[in-house]
């Protein structure tokens, strides 16, 4: 569950539909309502079977890019960005090894994660029992957990 390497220098990323529960808590920040998942939630499985470079950030410490609009939804590609400079700028790899470069996002819950890749990933959307299983597994972290929006 979460993140891993299926094999060599593939990634996979399991995402686990969060929802806002109608109970009101409350916190530092002050009232809020809980993102669970329930029976209703979908998970997906993302599988690069190909990557440049893959990076993991506290979504806490997240900072947009200087110029660069917040992202409209949970992920998405960019043609141009920081990451993709950075990735750029320390490997070999460039449009013309292994292929045009794309940088893939998925903003979760707790995590910001950041993909480059030749090569669009493979996404499956896990069956009931999948996901029964991961949201069973909930308290063995890490699943990362995509809400339909951050609710504090």
């Amino acid at each position: 569950m979460g993140i891993g390497e299926p094999s060599t220098n593939d990634l996979r990323l399991v995402l686990l539909e969060m929802k806002r529960q109608p109970v009101v808590v409350d916190t530092e920040l002050g009232p809020a309502n809980p993102v669970e998942p329930d029976e209703t939630s979908r998970a997906f499985e993302l599988t690069w079977w190909r990557y440049v470079a893959y990076s993991i950030r506290n979504e806490s410490f997240y900072q947009p890019e200087e110029g660069q609009a917040l992202p409209e939804g949970l992920s998405g590609t960019r043609e141009a960005s920081a990451y993709l400079a950075y990735v750029s700028t320390t490997t070999f790899a460039s449009d013309d090894y292994p292929g045009p470069l794309t940088h893939w996002f998925v903003n979760a819950e707790w995590h910001c994660i950041d993909v480059v890749s030749d090569n669009a990933p493979e996404v499956r959307e896990l069956d009931p029992e999948e996901v029964s299983v991961l949201i069973e597994a909930r308290q063995s972290p890490p699943v990362f957990a995509a809400s339909p929006r951050k609710v504090h």
